[in-house]
């Protein structure tokens, strides 16, 4: 499901093969192709607000 490759997408670094083929056959069982497609867009997007969170030292929802 989606765990698996929002993981693999965020810890690129961890593994030579950090996001492998099985990790998508696996999410290929719950997702759709269009589905498929647009969930790297979304962990990415994530992944850049955490990082400017995080770089800025902001806590995340910690509105004004």
């Amino acid at each position: 499901m989606a765990p698996a490759p929002a993981e693999a997408v965020t810890r690129l670094s961890d593994r030579p093969d950090p996001v492998p083929g099985d990790v998508w056959q696996e999410a290929a069982k719950h997702y759709d192709e269009k589905q498929l497609s647009g969930l790297p867009v979304a962990v990415t997007t994530v992944n850049v607000w955490n990082r400017l969170d995080a770089a800025t030292n902001q806590v995340a929802g910690a509105w004004g």
